[in-house]
């Protein structure tokens, strides 16, 4: 078992930032790429650029023997439809990632795991310094977006940095890696004054003042292939299929873009904003929910056109457009929160299994209800086989539901906050929730394996399994890798 931590400074103002420049460079064995790259920005006459160099360091690079072992693209959130990130390993993996690796990686500003959140605030410690969705592992590179605007890509064994690139605002987004291109993108959470109005009027708002940029980047060195700007945050994941990439945005359209280009193909006009619902593909069409009006969205990937939509009865707002939905079967799952007219016990998450080609709701199930939770009001469903995993942000539990009729299978009180997914390798669901902690839950029968507490707190960051280790960024600003046997004994 291998025991590595590395961290990631990020460069303050002239002329410090020179220096600090030149520190980190030889704390990570800095590249002539590297050198020449943030010495060019500090001499550009351009301060800001100066400010938020971008870094490369080529010997931190996988060997290709190992990188093959890992998973070759990354095309979805979470890897692929059903959102279950587990990976095996070939047998002629080395002993070493059968059994795990272990390292910590701390990003620009990231704080002490076993401190207390920014300002006492949790949201306000994800929005500033978070790595809040999870990241992707291909080739033997963790890749990871932080809402500081760095994307990050780390040697999958020991942690260290192999490039950093600045993205100019929040990376929410899980990386999508395809023939040798890193795919991330940027947005945030916030209105204007003048949406905020609009907003306030009934009419209709665009979220995400700033750079909202759809980002190509190459896969080994960061370097930027090209760049594509959205009037709205782009903050969700987007989705890759047959060179083209697609994603909703805070102006209430999806884009689809030539993936080698970055040229745009075609756009849907949904009228909603999409929170940070990142669509899942099946067959010709794409699912993601939107928010103001409140809607759950089939499009069509070739036209364009929608395919169908539906909606619920006092949904909250971003209620439906903050999840990320999964698909297996011919079941798109979803979860959304509702009010329930109780003073006490204000909102509600409702679990949906909707029929994809007609959009008719085979089965819900509303949990229990409970306070309304900060930020992000639901958690991100997963499929493992027949069933359907999903965590509550309102109550702390963790549900198990069969795929086909929505029956409850088992629940297990976690106690604080869920809004991951869950990573299932050998009949175990690997849970991570606010309280910093991991959970191993036996999917059969829900008995709870082990936890584990790691510190900081997770909001919506999906695990990935390879082998033996476990990869989760949090919104304290790291990234971590940890081996299984770590976690349920």
């Amino acid at each position: 078992m291998q025991n590595i931590s590395s961290s990631f400074q990020m460069p303050v103002k002239r002329p410090i930032a020179q220096l600090l420049t030149l520190l980190v460079l030889s704390c990570f064995g800095g590249s002539s790429w590297a050198q020449a790259t943030t010495a060019e920005q500090a001499q550009s006459g351009n301060p800001v650029a100066a400010e938020f160099p971008d870094q490369y360091f080529p010997q931190n690079l996988p060997d290709p023997a190992i990188a093959v072992l890992f998973p070759q693209t990354w095309t979805t959130y979470a890897a692929n439809p059903e959102r279950n990130a587990v990976f095996a390993l070939s047998g002629n993996a080395p002993e070493s990632l059968r059994r795990g690796v272990s390292w910590k990686f701390a990003g620009a500003g990231a704080i002490p795991l076993d401190g207390p959140p920014l300002d006492n605030n949790f949201s306000t410690t994800a929005y500033n310094i978070g790595m809040p969705v999870g990241a992707s592992v291909v080739n033997g590179i963790v890749y990871e977006g932080s809402d500081n605007g760095y994307t990050y890509a780390l040697n999958a064994l020991n942690g260290k940095l192999i490039w950093a690139h600045y993205g100019w605002n929040m990376t929410m987004s899980n990386p999508l890696v395809v023939d040798g291109r890193v795919f991330v993108s940027t947005g945030n959470a916030y209105f204007n004054y003048a949406n905020t109005m609009l907003y306030v009027k009934g009419k209709r708002p665009t979220r995400g003042p700033g750079l909202n940029t759809m980002y190509a980047l190459d896969a080994k060195t960061g370097k930027k292939l090209w760049a594509y700007h959205f009037p709205g945050e782009a903050m969700p994941t987007a989705v890759y299929d047959q060179g083209f990439l697609y994603i909703g945005t805070g102006d209430g359209h999806v884009y689809k873009l030539d993936a080698v280009t970055g040229k745009l193909a075609l756009t849907t006009d949904l009228v909603s904003f999409v929170s940070m619902s990142s669509p899942v593909l099946a067959g010709d069409n794409l699912f993601l929910g939107g928010t103001n009006p409140n809607y759950f969205y089939a499009v069509n990937k070739k036209t364009g056109s929608i395919a169908w939509k539906i909606t619920l009865p006092k949904l909250v707002a971003t209620g439906i457009g903050d999840c990320t939905p999964a698909y297996a079967d011919g079941l798109v799952i979803q979860e959304a929160t509702v009010e329930t007219g109780d003073k006490e016990k204000p909102v509600a998450n409702v679990l949906l299994a909707m029929d994809a080609s007609s959009g008719k709701i085979v089965w819900q199930k509303q949990l229990e209800s409970g306070p309304v939770p900060p930020a992000m009001k639901t958690a991100t469903p997963m499929i493992a086989g027949d069933k359907v995993l999903e965590g509550s942000p309102v109550t702390g539990n963790y549900y198990a539901f069969d795929l086909k009729t929505g029956r409850e299978l088992w629940k297990v009180r976690l106690g604080a906050q869920i809004r991951a997914g869950a990573a299932v390798a050998d009949g175990v669901a690997y849970v991570p929730y606010k309280s910093g902690d991991i959970a191993a839950i036996r999917v059969a029968d829900g008995t709870l394996l082990g936890q584990k507490h790691l510190g900081g707190a997770f909001g919506p960051s999906s695990p990935v399994i390879v082998g033996g280790t476990l990869y989760v960024s949090n919104i304290y600003g790291w990234v971590i890798a940890i081996p299984l046997s770590d976690i349920a004994h």
